[in-house]
């Protein structure tokens, strides 16, 4: 039985992030899980008949709900915030009823589907005086934090070129079958983190180029559809390049998740590599897993890593007053990079900020 001050949460979408959520909110000392919303009944049913099995019989169960209005009208009080993980077209309707009733909103990335809905989103919080954080995980992966904290030192002088990658599989891209853009469900990582290593740099032009072969038979003949891969090239008021490459196209069972960042400066050079993470398994057929111990592996049966740090930090800060680490106007800045990108593969020309 938990003890002492709780944060009372809800999740709301019980997709695979969903559960995520509501799994270590389940676990977290400081968070008490009232309910799941979805407006699938056997997703929201299902999520919490699994979590009530689990908890003991004298304990409160946690409620299941389909329509985000009912849920906090019937918690009212009751509910201290919500996380919200459905698709990024449908976080401004699931965000708006929450932020208005001046819920804290863990929203996750990104921020919305464009820059329009994210400016949207931003007015709401302001116009309500509500708390939202924006679940940027890579804030929360001490890779990633360690480059951001050197460079803000002036370690690495001044950063003049960045090149980051992120590619996976097409099993992603087939089970999405186009429901989902490449730069959301992936990319907004790397863009965010691109305009953390900037600093005060600010992104004046882009230009996107794409290839679209293997994954045509999902996403269709149209290049804004993203296809395969993506170069991205952005350059920064101040001179700087970046280059952000993503790639959802490699063969089933083959290389997997690889994320990687290279940063160049006046004064030091760094790497960030995601791919082995200090462990591999030799599997037959010469097939080599390279398990997934950063984000959201799973052991001592709980799910750990840079998620559960996030929100283990969206709950302390809620509930102490303190500021959330993330910077919402950067997670907003970062669609509205990408919002260039693609019309950039629109048009086959590059934007101007």
């Amino acid at each position: 039985m938990k003890k002492g001050k709780l944060l009372n949460v809800a999740v709301v979408g019980c997709g695979d992030f969903g559960e995520k959520h509501a799994r270590i909110f389940e676990k977290l000392p400081i968070a008490n899980l009232l309910a799941v919303c979805d407006v699938n009944q056997l997703r929201a049913d299902g999520l919490a008949g699994k979590i009530n099995a689990e908890r003991e019989c004298d304990e409160e169960q946690v409620q299941r709900f389909y329509d985000i209005e009912d849920m906090l009208q019937t918690l009212g009080d009751r509910l201290d915030a919500c996380s919200v993980a459905v698709s990024e077209h449908f976080h401004y309707i699931a965000a708006k009823p929450i932020i208005e009733a001046k819920k804290a909103l863990l929203l996750e990335k990104p921020i919305a589907h464009n820059g329009e809905y994210a400016d949207k989103i931003m007015n709401l919080v302001s116009e309500n005086n509500s708390r939202m954080m924006v679940g940027q995980v890579l804030k929360f992966d001490p890779k990633y934090q360690t480059m951001a904290a050197c460079i803000e030192r002036g370690e690495f002088g001044e950063v003049t070129n960045m090149y980051l990658e992120r590619t996976s599989t097409n099993t992603v891209p087939k089970r999405l079958s186009g429901s989902i853009s490449m730069y959301h469900y992936m990319g907004v990582h790397d863009f965010e983190a691109m305009l953390t290593f900037a600093g005060k740099a600010k992104p004046v032009k882009v230009y996107a180029q794409a290839v679209n072969k293997v994954n045509k038979k999902y996403h269709g003949e149209a290049a804004v559809n993203e296809g395969d891969a993506t170069f991205n090239t952005i350059t920064f008021d101040n001179g700087t390049i970046a280059v952000i490459h993503l790639f959802w196209a490699h063969a089933s069972d083959s290389l997997g998740f690889v994320a990687r960042a290279h940063i160049f400066g006046t004064k030091a050079t760094g790497y960030i590599d995601i791919k082995k993470q200090g462990i591999e398994i030799f599997r037959k057929d010469e097939y080599v897993d390279y398990p997934e111990m950063t984000y959201w592996p799973e052991f001592n049966d709980e799910i750990q890593g840079a998620l559960k740090a996030e929100l283990l930090h969206f709950c302390e800060a809620t509930l102490s007053g303190r500021p959330y680490i993330v910077d919402n106007a950067r997670a907003v800045l970062a669609v509205k990079v990408i919002d260039a990108c693609r019309k950039s593969l629109e048009t086959g020309m590059p934007v101007l900020m």
